[in-house]
């Protein structure tokens, strides 16, 4: 059976093999509602498992202009529930608790000031990788 595709070309710029590996990135932002929030960290809801020890930017929102940007490390990713979609399909919940790395002075005073504001309206962080 051969592999070589014996259709016409669809692509406008057709692919070429690479001899060797070629890395990349891809950098993705969801937004992720908090579940709980705390000096030291936060658990969070999210589409997919996170791996453990990998970092990601938190972008929590402080008002309708202002933003706190903090570096954030996984500590365990799981399950949490299934939902079902819009199209009936069932889906996966999964949550993590990620603690907060390198706080500034400015970026704990911050988030003290989210925190103390206390309960409300539901906080949707965005986390980016």
């Amino acid at each position: 059976m051969s592999n070589e595709w014996e259709g016409g070309e669809r692509r406008d710029y057709p692919r070429v093999p690479i001899d060797g590996q070629l890395q990349g990135e891809i950098e993705a932002c969801v937004v992720a509602p908090l579940m709980d929030l705390s000096l030291s960290g936060a658990l969070i809801e999210v589409p997919s498992a996170l791996p453990a020890n990998a970092r990601y930017a938190l972008k929590l929102p402080l008002s309708d202009t202002e933003s706190v940007e903090i570096h954030a490390e996984v500590v365990r990713s799981y399950v949490h529930g299934f939902d079902t979609l819009s199209a009936g399909k069932p889906a996966v919940k999964y949550r993590a608790a990620i603690k907060f790395v390198e706080l500034t002075d400015a970026q704990q005073q911050k988030l003290k000031k989210l925190i103390d504001r206390g309960q409300g309206d539901p906080i949707r962080a965005e986390l980016s990788s």
